[in-house]
């Protein structure tokens, strides 16, 4: 099957199923998420003094930069922030795959390459 001689309206159908399906996860996720908490342990380790001197010490504050960067990174894929993060690569999935599916009239000039 070629992507690029499906009809517009089987294109726009499967687009409608991949929007459907990605958003329909995200509100399930966003529904069912728990509130992030401290842990059995008490605060994380992250937010002490110690933890980010001893981090600074040892790495200096690009070693603090980087770390509180896979930090954040690492909390987009837990909790109510996942679900903004599905629905922001639903998105991203159907715009390539419109992009992709894209019709060309035979007398424009394809890409480049």
């Amino acid at each position: 099957m070629s992507w690029r001689r499906l009809e517009r309206r089987t294109r726009l159908d499967l687009a409608r199923g991949i929007l459907l399906v990605g958003f329909t996860s995200a509100v399930a996720v966003y529904l069912t998420a728990g509130k992030p908490g401290a842990g059995p342990l008490g605060d994380p380790l992250e937010d002490s003094k110690v933890f980010r001197r001893t981090m600074e010490m040892y790495g200096g504050k690009a070693n603090l930069v980087a770390s509180e960067m896979l930090e954040s990174f690492k909390s987009l894929w837990h909790g109510k922030p996942l679900a903004f993060t599905l629905a922001i690569l639903t998105l991203a999935v159907v715009g390539g795959f419109l992009l992709i599916t894209e019709e060309r009239r035979p007398n424009e000039p394809g890409p480049p390459y």
